[in-house]
């Protein structure tokens, strides 16, 4: 069954609007009385009934509602690539693993300064309806390196770079906690004073194996291991 979505809920009634309405009753043709799934991306799953249909938007009725628990808070910091495609395929993998939020950020190797947000956001949505994810990511745009750390609530911290002293795998450093971090940097790593402020500010060096790994794919890697 198709997941749609919407925040657009009031008592025992959700609002599809703009797109989702259109994929709901153009597209998939339903109409009044049908049943259909909607998420709120904040892990609540709705089974409602379709009441009304206008020209702009779907009314439904809630039947039944189902909060998933998240059994662990991922919060990824990355910096963006060169190229914005290996972003967009990234961005989609993560979500179809599991992660909370993802913060862009700007360190002294980046190349790339800025993200196509809005872009970034439909991929967001769209990896998390087709895998029947309840939970949408935040994306945070690019910021700089230090500005990142305000944003961090997570209980454990890692920083991931490639300092051929740090031979402690991510996968053995993991707590039983219930919210992470990790921060990825860019083609260039991170620099010593960038690793060290990271360490000041209670982060954890950590290495993702022997392999150089692009960075798009140490974001999968490091989402992947700590949804464990």
């Amino acid at each position: 069954m198709n997941y749609f979505f919407s925040k657009e809920i009031i008592d025992d009634k959700i609002i599809l609007s703009n797109k989702e309405m259109i994929h709901c009753v153009k597209v998939l043709r339903h109409k009044v009385e049908d049943r259909i799934k909607v998420v709120d991306g904040k892990g609540n799953l709705y089974e409602v009934e379709i009441s009304s249909i206008t020209s702009d938007k779907c009314e439904t009725k809630i039947i039944n509602t189902k909060t998933i628990k998240n059994k662990v808070k991922v919060h990824l910091i990355i910096c963006p690539t060169k190229n914005h495609k290996r972003i967009e395929w990234m961005l989609e993998k993560i979500v179809e693993i599991g992660v909370d939020r993802v913060s862009f950020i700007i360190s002294k190797n980046t190349i790339r300064k800025n993200i196509n947000m809005e872009r970034l956001n439909k991929i967001a949505l769209s990896a998390m309806k087709q895998t029947q994810n309840a939970f949408l990511p935040e994306i945070d745009d690019c910021i700089k390196f230090k500005d990142v750390f305000s944003l961090i609530s997570s209980k454990e911290k890692y920083i991931a770079h490639l300092n051929k002293k740090n031979n402690i795998h991510l996968n053995l450093s993991i707590n039983n906690t219930n919210s992470r971090c990790i921060m990825i940097g860019p083609e260039g790593d991170f620099t010593d004073e960038e690793v060290e402020y990271s360490l000041k500010k209670g982060f954890k060096e950590v290495s993702l194996g022997i392999s150089r790994l692009r960075t798009e794919t140490s974001g999968i890697v490091s989402t992947t291991i700590l949804n464990l």
